[in-house]
């Protein structure tokens, strides 16, 4: 499997997880963790707008959306990524991102890399909400990617 269908197929699965932490949410409602699901996908359209050179001097990583306004992001989110791969190749995956950061540094790097950071990111706060939600006696979603490739092999 190439790189770029690769990633297809983990963006496909991370949008199927936070839907199913949305999901889990509407029925085992966990403020701390609906302000991570937030965060995660708040990161995710920037660092999508970051791939054509936004500036994020000064951005809030941390805005409070509620469940409604997570639930359109995520949709947002998913076409705006998978546009992206649809419409590039491989060698695009190599090409270079400028962007500067919330504290305004400059950096660059691949849009390969920035997108496996955006599905690193990810999972690490998915597994918070999961933890939050045991935590707080909550059901946490099921959102293990070997279930994603069970359900929609």
């Amino acid at each position: 499997m190439e790189t770029l269908e690769h990633l297809r197929q983990l963006f496909e699965y991370d949008d199927w997880a936070n839907r199913r932490t949305l999901d889990t949410l509407e029925t085992n409602y966990s403020d701390r963790s609906r302000r991570i699901l937030a965060h995660i996908l708040i990161t995710k359209q920037e660092y999508f707008d970051r791939l054509h050179g936004k500036d994020s001097t000064g951005f809030d990583f941390w805005q409070d959306i509620d469940l409604d306004g997570c639930r359109k992001l995520a949709v947002t989110t998913n076409i705006n990524f998978q546009r992206l791969m649809t419409e590039s190749d491989e060698a695009g995956l190599d090409r270079i991102a400028n962007y500067k950061t919330s504290e305004g540094v400059s950096y660059e790097n691949t849009y390969r890399d920035l997108l496996m950071h955006v599905l690193f990111h990810s999972s690490i706060h998915r597994g918070n909400i999961v933890l939050k939600m045991r935590e707080d006696g909550l059901e946490p979603p099921k959102i293990d990617y070997i279930l994603y490739l069970r359900e929609n092999g």
